[in-house]
C-alpha cells in the first residue's frame, strides 16, 4: 500500500485527498478537504486572476500543506486546471504558490483534466452487482457519458468498456456563465433565457462531434451534480455514501431548477444541503444538466461523488508503480 496525496485547485473550489491506495481502483480514504475560494473570480471581465482570489487560494493551500505534515506521505501531486491555465498571470501565480508554499504546481490541459477526471470516476462506481452495466474497482461492462461541471469549464468523456472513446473540454464554466449572464437577484426571465440559449448552442456543437454511441449511461460529477443529489434527498449533512452512485432523475432536476430560479441568494442560502460558495452558481450549473438530458434524451443520471481529486491520487500510484 502507498500513502499518497492530491490537490485539485479548482476554479471555484481547492480540494485535498489523502489517500491509502492499495491498487489503481481501490483505496482507503485518510483525509478529505475541500474549501471553496472562487478563484476564477472575475477572470471573464479581467483575463486576469484577482490579487483577493488569489490570497484565498493560498491560504487553504497553506492550510492543506500544515495538514499533509500530519501524514507519512510517500507522493503528492497538486494541479490546477481552468482559471490557472486561461488566464493572463496563471504562471505567475504559480510561480507565487511556490514562494509561499513550496508546492509545485501542474498546470493540466482540459484534456488531460479529463483523463484523470475518468480515473477518478472509474473507481468510484460501484452500484450492486445486479446492476447494468456493473461497475466496480474500475471494471466497467457498458458505455459512459460522463460529464465533469467545473468553475471554469465543462470536460465530456465518451467511454466502452473503461477506454475512452473520446474526450472534450468545453468553456461552460458555472463561475463564467454566472458571471457573464446572472446580473439580478433572482435571476430575471431575460437571464435565464440568455443563459439557457448559450448553453444549448455549445452542447448541440458537442452532440455532433462527440463519439456517443448508443444504449449510453449518463454519469455526473462535481460539485453542481453532487449537490443536486443532496438536495434532491433533503439531506441536512453531506453524506457521501447518500451521494455516490444515488440516481437522479431528469424529472427532479426540473423540479429543482424550478424552485431554485424562483429564490433569491438569501433564500437558496437557507437549503441545508446547498453549500455556502454555491448559491449563486447552482442556476448556471443545473441549467447544463437540463441542457445536457434534454439534448441526448437522458431520463436520468448516475452521480459520483469521485472525480478529479481522487484521479490525481490514481494517476500518482500508476506513475509510482509504471502502469
Amino acid at each position: 500500500m502507498s500513502i499518497l496525496a492530491g490537490i485539485d485547485i479548482g476554479t471555484n473550489t481547492v480540494r485535498l485527498l489523502i489517500a491509502d491506495v492499495k491498487d489503481k481502483y481501490n483505496f482507503k480514504e485518510i483525509r478529505s478537504e475541500r474549501r471553496i475560494t472562487r478563484l476564477g473570480e472575475g477572470l471573464i471581465e479581467n483575463g486576469r486572476l484577482m490579487p483577493s482570489a488569489e490570497d484565498r487560494t493560498i491560504f487553504v493551500l497553506k492550510e492543506f500543506g500544515e495538514i499533509l505534515k500530519g501524514y507519512p506521505v510517500e507522493a503528492f501531486t497538486a494541479v490546477a486546471t481552468s482559471a490557472v491555465r486561461e488566464a493572463e498571470n496563471g504562471r505567475e501565480f504559480v510561480e507565487r504558490i511556490k514562494v509561499e508554499t513550496d508546492f509545485d504546481i501542474e498546470i493540466i490541459s482540459g484534456d488531460e483534466e479529463a483523463r484523470r477526471t475518468f480515473l477518478g470516476v472509474l473507481a468510484g462506481l460501484n452500484p450492486s452487482p445486479s446492476s447494468s452495466p456493473h461497475w466496480g474497482e474500475g471494471r466497467v461492462r457498458g458505455k459512459l457519458l460522463i460529464m465533469d461541471i467545473g468553475g471554469g469549464s465543462t470536460e465530456f468523456i465518451v467511454s466502452k468498456e473503461a477506454e475512452v472513446l473520446s474526450s472534450i473540454s468545453t468553456g461552460l464554466g458555472v463561475v463564467k456563465l454566472t458571471e457573464r449572464f446572472i446580473k439580478s437577484d433572482p435571476v430575471s426571465d431575460r437571464e435565464l433565457e440568455g443563459l439557457r440559449n448559450a448553453i444549448d448552442k455549445e452542447i448541440k456543437a458537442l452532440k455532433n462531434i462527440l463519439n456517443s454511441p448508443a444504449n449510453i449511461t449518463f454519469v455526473g460529477t462535481a460539485g453542481t451534480i453532487t449537490t443536486l443529489a443532496a438536495i434532491d434527498q433533503n439531506l441536512t449533512l453531506y453524506n457521501p455514501l447518500r451521494i455516490n452512485n444515488y440516481i437522479l432523475k431528469k424529472k427532479s432536476v426540473d423540479r429543482i431548477f424550478d424552485n431554485l430560479k424562483s429564490m433569491t441568494i438569501e433564500e437558496r442560502l437557507n437549503i441545508p444541503a446547498l453549500e455556502k460558495g454555491r448559491e449563486d452558481l447552482i442556476i448556471a450549473g443545473t441549467a447544463i444538466v437540463l441542457s445536457v438530458m434534454e439534448e441526448f434524451g437522458f431520463r436520468e443520471m448516475t452521480v459520483c461523488d469521485y472525480g478529479l481529486r481522487e484521479g490525481i491520487v490514481i494517476d500518482l500510484y500508476n506513475k509510482k508503480h509504471g502502469n
